[in-house]
């Protein structure tokens, strides 16, 4: 039924029961647990078993209240429309900005985690490129249909949930005396519990991916709350079994050592039996949550399209398809960028805190939407109303402050984007270009300046080839200063400005004449398309800072790391700055002459 003036028009419901089950407990149990098992343990001890549990509660909690929401508001989007019902505005859009955002870092963590795993068994395999390739194949998947994506959903969330449970029961029989109490249950203390279950949270991020395909589900006000809470008991008993077998079969300390803790599980119960048995099994958790993770990061971005507060084409649906393939595309795309970092505990960590930001803003607005809406259809209520909102409220906020700096960090980061493209939007198409000009003769200056203090050396290259991409890279930021320019202001004004005087263009309004409109426009898909190719050559400067094999050799030893830093973060502004203003330059349109 239409919700709320949502057109019927678009996304098609052909989810089931089974397959929604899928979708919640493939996302949740998937990567997360062979990628942020060891660091958790590193943070609390043998006492990851309570965090485990203690992520439990909390997600059970914001699953009811999840549950009553999706019931009332079954369409695409999620949490953002929750917001958006309940008090709309900027706070909407940052709810969906954050679970957007949230969803890409959890797919680009998922798709680091399986690159990992096959790097185990094919020496010399670069993750970064394994990841991105995952992406892509993903992404066509999903652009392809929601039927076809979940059908392999559901065939892979049963491989796994078999496998984790059986592997679990063979180290239950060789748990170790005093496994849970060496040298205590909690040597970090409470503070490293708290740690780890934020760290952790984003392991039990698979609920809201049904709330986000809630416009896509049959029977929405029965399977949604099922299949929510169905989803985090399964996801909960599963990971404190297999927490409970690793710990005793190995040890906390050992978990915390390894990057892929639960391979190191097989390998010790089975050999190399064990270890492929694990690998293959990793390799699967991964691919589930990549699949929801994507499947989940698009819905989203089409709702805040489909309500302008992204950019209109988002929110196109394929016509053979009926799946919105734009924004499955610029989502993986983005998910990719953030790939390019190969830091598995690093995504999951912001990945954590972009749920919970947009979490707390959803309990924030089921107490608003009570209010406000008392007379919406709800065929599930949350139980002990409104405990259990101010419960999730207050775990989000408990949650977030014991999060690592560099994360809040990456988090404040997210906000200031968020309100700067809340505001884009709200602006006029000129202004808008404006606006893009100057962030992009901003970014451009700040590169350009950096470049000249530190220099740039690509230390696999031969020193002439090397000094070549330095110059390029220098090159590209004098050509991004004057398309930042002709962004701000169309060369076709320019034109007129200076072809009155001299006669050329006799009254104003009169349209720029043919030849000069194509000569223009040739100018301007040169200059842009350069944009492009030069934010992915920076793009892999980037990466290649973070891999070793590019220095910047004017920087000082002393602090050269952190500086480091700040050069990669310009330059991160300096590819954004560039594709936006690229791609503006490309889609440019002048009024044919009359």
């Amino acid at each position: 039924m239409p919700v709320l003036g949502e057109e019927k028009r678009s996304l098609v419901r052909r989810l089931g029961f089974w397959e929604t089950l899928s979708i919640g407990v493939g996302s949740t149990i998937g990567g997360s647990i062979f990628v942020v098992l060891g660091d958790a343990a590193g943070l609390a001890g043998p006492a990851v078993l309570l965090a485990f549990f203690l992520g439990a509660l909390i997600t059970l909690v914001v699953a009811l209240n999840y549950s009553e929401l999706a019931t009332s508001l079954p369409v695409s989007g999620g949490g953002y429309v929750f917001t958006r019902e309940a008090v709309g505005g900027l706070a909407s859009f940052t709810t969906g900005w954050f679970l957007w955002i949230g969803n890409m870092l959890y797919a680009a963590m998922n798709a680091v985690g399986f690159a990992l795993i096959i790097r185990l068994y094919v020496p010399g395999l670069d993750p970064v490129l394994m990841a991105e390739l995952t992406l892509a194949l993903f992404c066509l998947s999903n652009i392809l249909g929601v039927k076809e994506a979940v059908r392999v959903q559901l065939v892979l969330t049963a491989v796994l949930v078999s496998g984790l449970v059986g592997l679990s029961l063979v180290a239950l029989g060789s748990m170790r005396p005093g496994a849970l109490t060496t040298p205590s249950f909690m040597p970090k203390g409470l503070s490293g519990v708290l740690a780890a279950t934020g760290l952790i949270f984003v392991a039990y991020w698979g609920f809201e991916s049904i709330a986000t395909v809630g416009g896509e589900i049959q029977e929405p006000a029965r399977n949604i709350p099922r299949c929510c809470v169905l989803a985090v008991l399964v996801s909960g008993a599963i990971y404190m079994l297999v927490s409970l077998a690793s710990l005793g079969a190995i040890g906390w300390e050992a978990l915390a050592s390894s990057s892929t803790p639960l391979v190191l599980v097989g390998q010790a119960l089975m050999g190399t039996v064990g270890e492929i048995f694990v690998s293959c099994l990793g390799a699967v958790a991964t691919l589930t949550s990549l699949n929801a993770a994507l499947l989940s990061a698009a819905r989203i971005s089409y709702a805040l399209a489909r309500d302008g507060l992204l950019p209109e084409v988002l929110s196109a649906v394929h016509p053979r398809f009926r799946t919105p393939y734009r924004a499955v595309g610029l989502s993986a795309l983005i998910a990719g960028l953030f790939a390019l970092s190969g830091i598995a505990s690093f995504l999951a960590g912001a990945a954590s805190f972009g749920f919970l930001t947009g979490l707390l803003m959803v309990n924030i607005s089921m107490i608003f939407l009570r209010r406000k809406r008392r007379y919406l259809p709800r065929e599930f209520r949350a139980p002990a109303y409104p405990l259990t909102p101010i419960l999730a409220i207050g775990a989000c906020l408990a949650l977030m402050a014991f999060m690592e700096p560099l994360v809040l960090a990456m988090g404040a980061t997210i906000i200031v984007m968020g309100t700067l493209v809340f505001l884009f939007e709200l602006a006029t198409p000129r202004t808008r270009e404006g606006a893009i000009g100057g962030f992009s003769l901003a970014s451009a200056l700040a590169v350009l300046l950096l470049l000249h203090l530190t220099g740039v050396r690509i230390e696999i290259f031969p020193p002439g080839l090397s000094r070549l991409v330095a110059d390029m890279l220098l090159v590209g930021a004098i050509i991004q200063i004057g398309a930042s320019l002709m962004c701000a202001i169309p060369l076709g004004e320019i034109f007129i400005r200076f072809a009155r005087p001299l006669g050329a263009i006799e009254e104003p309004g009169v349209s720029v004449p043919g030849r000069a409109v194509r000569a223009i426009k040739v100018f301007e898909v040169v200059i842009g398309a350069a944009q492009l190719f030069l934010a992915t050559l920076v793009a892999f400067t980037i990466h290649g800072a973070y891999r070793g094999v590019v220095s910047f050799p004017g920087i000082p030893s002393a602090y050269y790391w952190p500086t480091v830093a700040i050069v990669c973060i310009a330059l991160a502004f300096f590819v954004l700055a560039g594709v936006i203003c690229g791609c503006t330059l490309l889609r440019r349109r002048y009024v044919a002459p009359v």
